[in-house]
């Protein structure tokens, strides 16, 4: 188990770097207008993935320190201010890219420079201390 669990933290934390930097250079490629952002496209499918894993392990340690009575209040505050940023960052990205992937293509331009802010963060974070409880 321990393994799995270090391959998913090394996975959060590589698609936290690969998500900030191409976040940080599409305006140097991508060369705007309509023209699809064909990258972004396929890191979505990633990108799911991940923010499914971060919620799971999120609430995962959460539920650990909120029964644990001997755990201290910084332990509590990480739990769960870790926990509760993930649920936001998953409800935007998976609402804005379901609003992408849909015949209207609804989804907001400047949702995702939110999400693609605040998700290398909140991966990058949940990966690490997944690295540190094995």
């Amino acid at each position: 188990m321990s393994v799995l669990i270090r391959a998913a933290a090394a996975y959060l934390v590589l698609l936290a770097v690969v998500i900030a930097v191409n976040f940080i250079i599409t305006p140097l490629y991508h060369p705007g207008g309509d023209e699809p952002f064909t990258v972004w496209e396929i890191l979505n499918w990633f990108m799911a993935v991940g923010m499914v894993i971060a919620l799971a392990a999120s609430y995962v340690d959460k539920r650990r320190v909120d029964g644990d009575a001997s755990a201290d209040v910084k332990r509590y505050i990480e739990a769960n201010v870790v926990f509760y940023a993930t649920v936001v960052v998953f409800l935007l990205y998976f609402w804005n890219w379901f609003s992408l992937l849909s015949p209207n293509n609804q989804a907001d331009g400047q949702f995702w420079a939110v999400i693609d802010t605040l998700m290398p963060v909140v991966l990058g974070v949940i990966g690490c201390r997944m690295f540190r409880s094995t």
